[in-house]
């Protein structure tokens, strides 16, 4: 299968590596430094696993249409990623969003029809230019958007499990989609503005009852849409929080690296979906704001 990693940052590579180690067609799309050591020495993967692959790398899309293009851009690069994308979009591609937040899938399904959404549990970060580590070893499960299942979606499921990425297939990607953001709503602004690892949200009642808090206003905002939720965000919250105990969480690596956020392809579009059925989320709308207020001297 022809793969193009569309934001080959550490997930995108994790994925991109594994896949092009078991023999698939890959080729990484991501910045200048980055694609320069892989095309010089190789990607390399450590933590978890180390091996060296020898993909394919480019900084622009190729103008041969894939079978699959896999964004794992930042949710704030996601329209303009795919608009420098379209002709490489042919009328069998599919669009595999793995991307955190609300609304990638929605943007990916006005270029094509073949859109899917996905999420990971998965953990890594670029170490170095060219060098991966994967720090977490989850699932990933993927899906027709916004619901349903189609016969590439189940090859791909093999493709993906052959390569040793463990993925599950469900019929209600939209769920998990909206669970994975509510749960991300609580722990990303609550551990950036209060800089500490997810453990201390768990541990310390304050900052638990906050965080349940906020997932009870997008669990609403949710209901009212007609999402159906797979597994309850309440009882992903504490999972994640004891799964990911010595983690400070990608929005405050953000914010420590003068990067911008994704708080509003999460809060935001908490926000946003909440104001469209005329209810409003006072909680996520103070976390999205101190976040925004952290970000303003970092992103100006």
């Amino acid at each position: 299968m022809k793969i193009y990693i569309l934001g080959a940052g550490s997930i995108g590579s994790l994925f991109g590596a594994l896949l092009s180690r078991v023999g698939e067609d890959v080729i990484l799309i991501g910045r200048e430094e980055h694609v320069k050591e892989i095309n010089r020495n190789g990607l390399k993967i450590v933590g978890i696993e180390e091996f060296t692959v020898y993909p394919e790398a480019l900084t622009r899309m190729p103008s041969e249409p894939p079978d699959l293009i896999i964004l794992s851009t930042k949710s704030h690069s996601t329209e303009y990623a795919l608009e420098c994308a379209r002709e490489s979009i042919g009328k069998n591609t599919w669009i595999l969003s793995i991307q955190n937040g609300l609304g990638n899938e929605e943007e990916a399904l006005r270029y094509t029809k073949n859109v899917l959404g996905g999420i990971t549990t998965n953990g890594a970060m670029i170490e170095r230019w060219g060098v991966v580590k994967w720090v977490g070893r989850g699932i990933t499960i993927i899906g027709d958007y916004p619901r349903g299942i189609s016969p590439f979606t189940a090859e791909l499921i093999e493709i993906f499990n052959k390569a040793g990425l463990k993925t599950e297939l469900s019929e209600n990607i939209e769920g998990w989609k909206w669970s994975k953001a509510i749960v991300n709503s609580a722990i990303n602004p609550i551990g950036a503005i209060m800089e500490v690892k997810n453990v201390k949200i768990l541990e310390n009642e304050y900052l638990l009852k906050l965080a349940k808090e906020v997932v009870k206003e997008g669990c609403q905002v949710a209901t009212q849409l007609g999402v159906k939720f797979e597994k309850h965000p309440m009882e992903l919250l504490i999972e994640t929080l004891e799964q990911t105990r010595e983690n400070y969480n990608s929005m405050l690596q953000d914010i420590r690296r003068k990067k911008k956020t994704e708080i509003d392809f999460i809060n935001g579009k908490i926000i946003e979906y909440g104001r469209k059925i005329g209810l409003e989320v006072p909680l996520n709308f103070a976390l999205w704001s101190m976040v925004k207020a952290k970000e303003i001297p970092q992103t100006k």
